[in-house]
């Protein structure tokens, strides 16, 4: 007969002064291995990744003392020697106590490993921000781009054409003694971030954030090619700013995490959605030659007769006027829709975000852009959120394929946009945002 194992939660929690010449590297550790709560949320839409650890009173760690400690006292049973790389001899005291007030402060390195039956995985890397210790013992944490908060940035400005690259690379040394480097996938992909003028005082971080409202999204993501643990500086744009709508991010060697409901599913709050393209508006945003942001929405034109000449298939609504000034300068032309004040009321409409990956455009050209989004958009996708079991212990901006045998509308490759890890005394969940299919794939094995 045959008996089902039992799975048991487990958590590695290491505490302690960060290294100034290892920014991975944990000095004087204490170790936890209960804890009451855990919540970590990240996204590649935000640099800044957080986590809260809760601790209960009583919450027992572990502590490694390296000096000369002497062979008196209760621990004298914990204490190793070893001997270093240069011959010196150096004795090692385990010792184990109580949380209290003093244990942690602010500015300390945290380390998160979740798991089951003593296999961990490493799941968050960062700062203690905040530490409250009235009724119970929490920490607000950042992860490791809280460096970035405290690092001021150069001031320089750069052409129209500029790339990511040479922003964040030696051109501009934008990451010049932060310790962190351009991921190999943004090398890869070079993306244009167009003219970047820094002047005032900014920290690097205050930079990276702010490129979010070009849709230009700046997240940390560890690199398999890379030698040490350290993340890197990931860069790319959303789903919604490309007309042929590729994956986001990733690589053409992406690992895909497969999903099957029947097994690693504890909760699906999916809603599968078959629009109709009567019903279907697409709002293109673009940053304009004054530097100011314009959108047009384009829909299907319900007179629309291919049998009549000059009959056109989409309509262009509620456009945002180009200045007469800009207009004047620089000969753009304004979108039909702009001149009116009165708009189109899209509330029984579905409307899909589209960002132009074109700066300095003119209103044609993204009308234009705009259709040709439309055509390609995937008039069936899903939306809300899914609640897995902590087996894969997965991070934002990766890609999942989810496999449901008794709903197989669900089935295809989706990206990651958001992850919740919670773990603790309610168990090991991670809520993942998936809002964009990148295609329909099914495997069977």
């Amino acid at each position: 007969m045959a008996v089902n194992t039992l799975d048991v939660l487990c958590c590695r929690i290491t505490i302690g002064d960060a290294d100034p010449a290892n920014p991975m590297a944990i000095q004087n550790p204490v170790v936890l291995t209960e804890v009451q709560e855990i919540e970590i949320v990240e996204t590649y839409k935000k640099l800044i990744g957080t986590a809260k650890v809760i601790f209960p009173k009583g919450t027992v760690y572990k502590s490694t003392i390296i000096g000369n400690a002497t062979l008196e006292g209760n621990d004298a049973s914990r204490i190793t020697t070893e001997i270093m790389e240069d011959g010196v001899i150096i004795e090692k005291r385990n010792s184990q106590a109580t949380v209290g007030k003093d244990t942690f402060k602010t500015g300390q390195r945290i380390n998160i490993q979740l798991g089951y039956n003593g296999i961990l995985k490493n799941m968050f890397d960062g700062y203690i921000t905040t530490y409250n210790s009235d009724s119970l013992f929490e920490l607000q944490c950042e992860n490791m781009a809280y460096k970035l908060k405290l690092k001021q940035a150069p001031k320089f400005e750069t052409p129209l054409s500029t790339k990511v690259n040479d922003v964040l690379g030696e051109k501009y040394d934008l990451l010049k003694d932060t310790g962190f480097e351009i991921h190999s996938e943004t090398k890869r992909f070079d993306i244009n971030i167009g003219k970047v003028k820094i002047t005032d005082n900014f920290t690097v971080a205050d930079v990276l954030s702010d490129w979010s409202k070009y849709k230009v999204y700046c997240f940390l993501k560890y690199d398999e090619n890379s030698p040490d643990a350290m993340p890197r500086i990931a860069v790319g744009r959303p789903y919604s700013s490309s007309k042929a709508q590729p994956s986001f991010p990733g690589s053409d060697d992406t690992m895909l995490y497969k999903i099957y409901f029947n097994y690693h599913v504890a909760e699906s709050n999916l809603k599968v959605l078959k629009v109709d393209p009567k019903f279907l508006a697409v709002t293109g945003k673009a940053l304009g030659t004054d530097e100011k942001f314009f959108e047009v929405t384009v829909r299907l034109n319900p007179d629309y007769d291919a049998s009549k000449a000059g009959s056109k298939e989409f309509q262009t609504i509620n456009a945002t006027q180009i200045s007469r000034k800009t207009h004047k300068l620089t000969g753009n032309t304004t979108a039909a829709g702009a001149g009116t004040k009165t708009k189109v009321d899209l509330s029984t409409y579905t409307v899909v975000p589209y960002m132009s990956p074109n700066m300095k455009i003119d209103s044609d050209k993204l009308v234009e852009e705009t259709i040709e989004y439309f055509k390609n958009y995937n008039l069936n996708g899903i939306t809300g959120t899914l609640t897995l079991f902590g087996d894969f212990g997965l991070p934002s901006a990766v890609q999942v394929e989810l496999i449901d045998d008794r709903n197989p509308t669900k089935n295809g490759v989706y990206i990651v946009e958001e992850v919740k890890t919670a773990f603790g005394t309610k168990g090991y969940r991670q809520v993942l945002k998936i809002p964009y299919k990148v295609c329909l794939l099914y495997t069977s094995d």
